[in-house]
């Protein structure tokens, strides 16, 4: 159960800041409250050393930074694309 609720959040948090990077309809305030959640769950699930929490720290970082810096599409895209797909794969098992 748990992992379809994260799965739904990073889903979530995948599209707002695609919405956010490419299209700047989003507020910047609650793309950085996305990002500090993410960054959060990254540091608690990282002690299973998973790449994926890794990755998710990561993808924060660059989240949070988008906040006061605008970032190339490709980056905004990339990332979305990372947390859209494993917010299905975490739907689908």
């Amino acid at each position: 159960m748990i992992i379809k609720v994260l799965g739904i959040l990073d889903l979530f948090v995948g599209v707002i800041f695609w919405l956010f990077g490419i299209f700047h309809i989003i507020p910047s305030s609650f793309v950085l409250i996305l990002g500090l959640f993410l960054l959060a769950k990254g540091i608690i699930f990282i002690t299973g050393l998973s790449i994926t929490s890794f990755l998710d720290i990561i993808s924060a970082i660059v989240i949070i930074t988008a906040t006061s810096v605008t970032l190339p599409n490709l980056v905004v895209i990339l990332i979305s694309i990372f947390l859209i797909q494993k917010g299905i794969f975490s739907m689908l098992g």
